[in-house]
């Protein structure tokens, strides 16, 4: 299986330093909109025969201009691929996040806000996805595209790596960065891109 995974592109909320999670139903800005055309230009070539992706109006948007180059793909929302639940937290400022997991008693990947869930619960939903994808497109070219938190815990789980602070900073991607995994049953994954934005130059 080919796969390409994409992270959404940027909205106001991105730009404000807000941070937002399953909940929320943000729309593209003008720069979003032409970082997803970028990325659509990106992938043009690329033979997509399925495409996935977040039913987050941020994430669908994103696809689509994608998928504009790809007119006989069907676009499927996939649940899983939405963003972190963040509970009582949806829509604060990242300042005021960090502070508030820096004084959280439970460590990093078990910090989990009321009424949310925990970066280890989102890094199952997303593995769950992802299992799915590899038994029913082997042999497929897949494109998916999802948000920051679900795609950062998802690479640790990838790479056999830690769900700490620190390797999901180095792992979460910007907006529309591209990552492209080629992986076979009984294989290393072969990485050709990890959290590309060439396109964006």
């Amino acid at each position: 299986m080919k796969v390409i995974i994409a992270r959404h592109a940027k909205t106001n909320e991105n730009a404000g330093e807000i941070i937002i999670g399953q909940e929320s139903e943000v729309l593209l800005n003008e720069e979003g909109v032409l970082q997803a055309n970028k990325l659509a230009d990106f992938l043009r070539k690329e033979t997509i025969r399925v495409a996935y992706v977040s039913p987050q109006k941020r994430a669908v948007h994103t696809g689509r201009e994608v998928l504009a180059n790809h007119p006989k793909v069907k676009l499927i929302h996939a649940p899983h691929l939405k963003e972190q639940n963040l509970g009582i937290y949806e829509a604060l400022g990242k300042a005021e996040w960090k502070e508030i997991k820096k004084q959280a008693k439970d460590p990093f990947h078990l910090f989990k806000p009321p009424q949310g869930e925990s970066y280890l619960e989102l890094q199952k939903r997303a593995r769950v996805f992802f299992d799915y994808l590899m038994e029913f497109h082997e042999h497929d070219t897949v494109f998916m595209v999802s948000h920051g938190g679900t795609l950062g815990v998802l690479y640790l789980d990838l790479f056999g790596k830690e769900l700490t602070e620190e390797n999901y900073r180095a792992h979460k991607p910007e907006n529309t960065a591209v990552t492209i995994l080629e992986i076979s049953k009984n294989s290393p994954i072969k990485v050709h891109k990890l959290n590309s934005l060439e396109h964006l130059d």
